[in-house]
């Protein structure tokens, strides 16, 4: 009985242990951080996102790239894995995609980092397919950087 309670005893210090280990900082600074204003409600990956001011972070560069979304309906988190790393010469920007009645984000720049993010077009409702028999628009939405990010 007594080495059954300190097998458990012990297995429940490393799990602590671990989770310790494991936990990152409240403090832990994001890779990249901005603000920026949509004219239209849009789709961004399965999420509604209604015409508004908003303000982001992007924890990291590395894939999944993970983005932390805040505006005056509450935060999201928005996840692509494709990327691709290029400059352009060009402020950041999101690229807001038109087909009809549905917009919706399809790329998303960072300039400092040199980041494109590439996101999926949504299913479109089959009562909207109808309306949606002109070609396509665009948009680019400049994003307001607060970043302090350094290159390393």
């Amino acid at each position: 009985m007594k080495s059954h309670l300190s097998r458990i005893l012990a297995i429940a210090v490393i799990g602590a242990l671990a989770a310790c280990a494991s936990a990152t900082p409240a403090s832990a600074q994001s890779a990249f951080q901005g603000a920026f204003t949509l004219p239209d409600d849009v789709r961004w990956q399965g999420k509604n996102l209604p015409a508004g001011d908003y303000t982001f972070s992007l924890k990291s560069a590395a894939l999944p790239a993970q983005l932390v979304v805040h505006g005056s309906g509450g935060s999201c988190f928005i996840v692509t894995s494709v990327t691709d790393d290029r400059a352009t010469g060009e402020r950041s920007f999101l690229i807001v995609e038109r087909h009809g009645v549905t917009s919706f984000i399809r790329e998303m720049y960072l300039a400092d980092l040199a980041l494109h993010l590439r996101y999926e077009a949504p299913r479109i409702p089959k009562d909207e397919k109808q309306l949606v028999q002109g070609p396509a628009t665009s948009e680019k939405v400049f994003i307001a950087s607060n970043n302090s990010y350094t290159h390393k």
